[in-house]
């Protein structure tokens, strides 16, 4: 695995994106988005998306300035999630096995329920 900046190593979130907790809420204001019936709702949740993408960049250029993003770690890992599993930079077979399948499971049954129950309720 590769190593940060004091010789950690890459693994868990990070592997997905250097930003997991902007994306997470970025992923849910475009969930919001998706369901939304008016322009100016789509436009209300899609602001923790843009708060994701310059947030993220911000962060990544104050973390460049100080050290902490080194060269080789930025180059490893992506800002935006999944782009270093799709060209390749991280490995997909280290994130199966680095995810903790009872929490996996137990969120997918748990939104499974939320669009099964927006659905019965349509």
């Amino acid at each position: 695995a590769m190593a940060g900046p004091r010789g950690e190593a890459i693994h868990g979130l990070e592997r997905v994106s250097r930003h997991a907790a902007f994306w997470s809420l970025g992923a849910l204001g475009l969930g919001c988005a998706a369901a939304a019936r008016h322009a100016g709702s789509i436009v209300f949740y899609s602001g923790p998306a843009a708060v994701a993408i310059i947030g993220g960049a911000h962060q990544d250029y104050r973390y460049r300035g100080t050290g902490q993003l080194t060269p080789e770690r930025d180059a490893a890992t992506s800002a935006l999630p999944f782009a270093a599993l799709l060209a390749g930079r991280q490995s997909w077979q280290d994130v199966l096995e680095e995810l903790d399948w009872p929490n996996a499971g137990a969120a997918m049954l748990f939104a499974t329920g939320l669009a099964v129950r927006r659905l019965v309720r349509a």
